[in-house]
């Protein structure tokens, strides 16, 4: 039996506990359906340390946030986005906060198990409540992904998914200025951001938020410089850290600023991979494996001169199923084309960067969900 420790987000005072508690040891000090009726208990409980066994624990979280079988997938991540915005730029007034983003976090996983590529495809392209809280979950998304294909259990990658979408809690406005600001860094926007990991720190401190591998993860976020290799001597880092850096500094080289455009996707992956240490880099090459070489969401030239969006992988990483929405001469198609990237004319010949694109979207039309 494998323990994990609880932290006070994971206790609902006057709700039947969802699995039996332990000590240290092992022993069982509190059975499954137990209620605490009081925060002293809680709070004596949790000096004492109260331990969860790791298979029990996510069993429950798994059938605590089963998806809706008939939620519009695109209507789900919408709402997501705008819960997530909420929660970021209100939590100074929320004594609920490291509960509320806990169940946030268990949502985004499950919407996740429910069409990865359709998260995928939204991920891809932000979302209407500015780029810092987008920004923030697409790391959370595709960190998670990364962690997955690394054999991570649910905790870790909910607490991974927790400290992403928390990592800049300290800089929201600040990085939105920064997405569309042309003139260089003032000294104090320079020390704002050195700084925002250990202001971030603080800010969910007092929030009330006590997990210390979350704490850690945001605090350690910006372990090396623009995604370079981790030095050998620096074994103290996070792993979950780790995996929130390299997954950040991925998305913000295929996302535009005023200064300059977005990189293509394969153009983001070949940097990241040749800094970061290549294939010694588990984080990164993890990343770059999951999203792949064409994920959907991206955009892609075809062998006839068409211009393609992807929608979702293909029977190999370089035949991915896609949308003809651009001619070769230019011309957009009142409805999009499916193409098959297996023959040769619609072979895929190149990344296109996401704002080369000025089209708007019907993506359940592309996925095929019904649009009414």
């Amino acid at each position: 039996m494998k323990l994990l420790r609880l932290c006070v987000q994971h206790i609902r005072l006057n709700h039947p506990l969802p699995w039996n508690v332990h000590n240290e040891p092992g022993q069982l000090l509190l059975s499954k359906g137990f209620v605490l009726t009081s925060q002293d208990q809680i709070d004596a409980l949790l000096a004492r340390g109260m331990y969860v066994d790791q298979d029990e624990y996510e069993a429950a979280q798994k059938s605590s946030y089963v998806p809706e079988k008939r939620k519009d997938p695109f209507s789900l991540w919408g709402d997501i986005l705008k819960r997530a915005g909420a929660l970021l730029r209100q939590f100074h007034d929320n004594p609920q906060f490291a509960k509320d983003i806990t169940d946030l976090s268990g949502q985004i996983h499950a919407a996740m198990q429910a069409d990865q590529e359709v998260g995928t495809f939204e991920m891809m392209h932000g979302g209407a409540t500015g780029y810092s809280v987008s920004h923030s979950l697409q790391t959370a998304f595709v960190a998670s992904l990364a962690a997955e294909r690394l054999g991570w259990s649910d905790s870790e990658k909910l607490t991974l998914i927790r400290a992403a979408l928390t990592m800049n809690i300290a800089m929201l406005d600040l990085q939105n200025t920064l997405a569309t600001q042309t003139t260089p860094l003032t000294p104090a926007q320079r020390a704002d951001i050195d700084s925002h990991p250990q202001r971030g720190r603080a800010m969910l401190e007092a929030a009330q938020v006590t997990c210390q591998d979350w704490l850690r993860t945001v605090e350690q976020h910006h372990v090396t410089v623009d995604g370079r290799d981790i030095p050998k001597d620096r074994t103290d880092i996070s792993p979950l850290a780790c995996m929130v850096h390299y997954t950040d500094v991925y998305l913000a080289r295929i996302s535009p600023r005023a200064t300059r455009a977005a990189q293509a996707v394969n153009v983001a992956a070949r940097d990241l991979f040749m800094k970061a240490g290549g294939a010694d880099n588990p984080y990164a090459a993890a990343i770059i494996k999951e999203v792949g070489i064409y994920p959907p969401g991206s955009f892609v030239k075809l062998a006839n001169g068409d211009t393609a969006v992807v929608v979702r992988k293909g029977e190999t990483a370089v035949t991915p199923q896609v949308h003809s929405l651009i001619s070769a001469d230019g011309w957009a198609f009142p409805d999009s084309k499916l193409r098959d990237t297996a023959k040769p004319e619609f072979k895929v010949t190149a990344s296109v960067p996401r704002g080369n694109v000025m089209l708007t979207l019907n993506r359940a039309k592309l996925f095929g969900y019904a649009t009414a």
